[in-house]
């Protein structure tokens, strides 16, 4: 079949500029249309895998051109993502085989996520699915990707990707290739699903490496201070990566891949990790990442942990075993599922159960990130309106676009899934004597239809369980996915001899207001359904200017939740556009946010062995 060329230029790094050729061969019958009238359309996906939005990709690309042979033809834009480059007859019947064509854009890339691409004089990131329009009915084709950066006296740029290089390419000692100035790089892909699934990094980069059971895992950074001890973080990844691994083949102990690429870019404000099928993309906040000399990590360096090890599970549960709705992606359009809280919610509930297994973790602090997850799910009247499988199917209009009323009308499939990933566990653990567990669903999970490439059909997740445990829970799981109830959570840790209970918070009465401080006051942001500010008629967008009798300041907001009591009448004073507005809040009592797991005093009944202890 024939090969797609393409090559990436770093053209304008000021003005964040990449610039992109194609070039290919395309035989008369591969052509569309009929007599006079051939074309071949080129297009760019609207969406990228793990992230459920249609995000329009399109909208960055500044022009394209192109030319059969060498003669340029037209190359007209046919839908928002589609271009269309013409042949006229003429040029057919020139040839007896095939038409070279060859096509070149621009695109803008100032994008500092994770989801995007993002260029300036220092790096350059970008995921396929932003640079690359493929021509139709090639998906299929082998494809070669050279990068290059144009210019002289410039210092070498390392590249981190998870794709195979050409032979002979030079390579630092963590086998990133070297990008010099007026130089190339190239990369080969299957094809063009395998292009667009390995994301590339490139800059003045911190690398460093480790071996897992045998599998090389590079760890790239950019933007991260100097004295950032990447050892240490390579070090503790090792043995998160390796329980990984033999949690989905505890025989074999082998990955269903032979290199690992963690990109991180450290920045002073961001967060966020996107999965990749051998590499994954990181942004984190780099004050929050481990220094040299200092023992002491900071505060966050546990979360990033848990980011790391989240975005590797997915290398099984996402990546390789998916949704049917999944196989293949379509990414013109949405791909409708109600299964996300399985591929999104249990893979958060793994991240920290990884980590406490390979010690990463000790029991108190993963009992506190349980209780944090707890109380995100229950402080949000949106878990009481929509169930999670609602949620995994609203992702596109909802999750990914969420406004002042998401918390009275959503509920995560993260945060949730992980939560019925726990009472799912608990159950098959309670039910078994501990002799079974959701690692047994997994792995059989993961032969059935990791191993296949064929996808989770949207009712078959309750056989499997019975299959791989023994244990029926056909029923539980519908009324925990499928409803609005509370989660049996309670239930779930009282089989591990933990018990869940809220605990008091400083405040003494509830408003039931988000909002952000300004100069002038506060600006509402969120206000919650049933709350004194809800009855009060106060929404989001008013801008608050005084309330009980003071100008509003953070300060005196906080000082009047402490100081007051329920069912006192606070006065407010504030702006809706242009408009003076009063409002009367009858305050409510407070219901804390924090929610605390402990040992129970006297445990009743058996208990099993809990999975973040194994």
């Amino acid at each position: 079949m024939t090969m797609l060329h393409y090559q990436v230029a770093v053209a304008d790094p000021k003005g964040h500029y990449f610039d992109v050729q194609l070039q290919f061969e395309i035989a008369r019958e591969q052509l569309q249309g009929k007599d006079e009238e051939r074309w071949i359309d080129l297009s760019l996906p609207a969406w990228i895998p793990g992230s459920y939005l249609i995000r329009e990709f399109a909208k960055n690309v500044l022009f394209v051109r192109a030319r059969v042979g060498h003669v340029e033809t037209t190359c007209a834009r046919e839908r928002k993502d589609t271009w269309r480059v013409h042949v006229d007859g003429a040029q057919i019947g020139s040839v007896s085989q095939s038409l070279l064509i060859q096509c070149e854009w621009r695109v803008y890339a100032w994008d500092l996520s994770v989801r995007g691409a993002h260029l300036d004089d220092t790096h350059g990131f970008f995921n396929g699915t932003s640079l690359f329009l493929c021509p139709k009915g090639f998906e299929h084709a082998p494809v070669e990707l050279s990068i290059t950066r144009p210019g002289e006296n410039l210092p070498d740029w390392l590249i981190a990707c998870g794709l195979p290089t050409q032979a002979g390419t030079l390579k630092d000692p963590h086998g990133c290739p070297v990008l010099r100035a007026g130089s190339m790089v190239k990369f080969q892909a299957a094809d063009f699903d395998s292009l667009i699934d390995h994301p590339v990094e490139m800059g003045a980069l911190q690398v460093e490496s480790f071996t897992a059971l045998g599998v090389e895992h590079v760890f790239a950074v950019y933007g991260a201070d100097a004295d950032l001890d990447l050892l240490r973080i390579c070090n503790d990844l090792k043995p998160v990566c390796e329980a990984q691994i033999a949690l989905f083949e505890p025989e074999t102990r082998q990955a269903p891949f032979e290199r690992y690429v963690f990109m991180l870019h450290a920045t002073d404000n961001g967060y966020g990790g996107l999965e990749h099928r051998n590499s994954t993309a990181l942004l984190f906040n780099a004050g929050e990442l481990p220094q040299r000399g200092v023992e002491k990590a900071p505060k966050g360096y546990e979360g990033f942990l848990g980011l790391c090890s989240h975005e590797y599970f997915h290398s099984w549960n996402v990546k390789r075993m998916k949704p049917a709705a999944f196989v293949p992606y379509d990414l013109t359009q949405e791909n409708y599922t109600r299964l996300l809280w399985i591929f999104e919610g249990f893979t958060s509930y793994y991240d920290d159960v990884m980590l406490a297994r390979a010690g990463k973790l000790n029991e108190e602090a993963y009992l506190k990130s349980m209780g944090r997850n707890i109380a995100q799910v229950m402080k949000g009247p949106g878990r009481l309106n929509q169930s999670v499988a609602d949620s995994s199917f609203d992702a596109w209009t909802k999750y990914y676009r969420q406004d002042e009323n998401a918390p009275n009308a959503i509920v995560s499939y993260y945060t949730k899934g992980s939560l019925v990933a726990l009472c799912i566990d608990a159950a098959i653990r309670q039910q078994t004597g501990g002799q079974k567990s959701l690692d047994d669903v997994m792995r059989l999970m993961w032969q059935r239809k990791g191993l296949t490439g064929e996808g989770l059909r949207e009712d078959e997740f309750p056989r499997l369980v019975l299959e791989a445990t023994g244990i029926e829970l056909s029923r539980e799981i519908a009324q925990w996915t499928d409803s609005t109830d509370e989660l049996p959570l309670g239930d779930a840790l009282k089989a591990y001899g933990l018990t869940l209970s809220q605990s008091q918070n400083e405040e003494q009465i509830y408003l039931g207001l988000h909002g952000q401080f300004k100069p002038e006051g506060m600006l509402v942001k969120q206000v919650i359904n049933g709350s004194p500010a809800h009855a009060s008629g106060i929404s989001a967008g008013d801008l608050l200017v005084a309330m009980g009798g003071k100008r509003l300041t953070e300060t005196h907001y906080k000082r009047l939740l402490a100081s007051s009591q329920p069912s006192t009448e606070v006065h407010a004073i504030g702006f809706r556009a242009e408009r003076l507005m009063e409002f009367d809040l009858l305050a409510g009592k407070p219901a804390s946010n924090e929610w605390t797991i402990k040992k129970l005093e006297q445990i009743e009944g058996k208990t099993v062995p809990a999975p973040w202890l194994q």
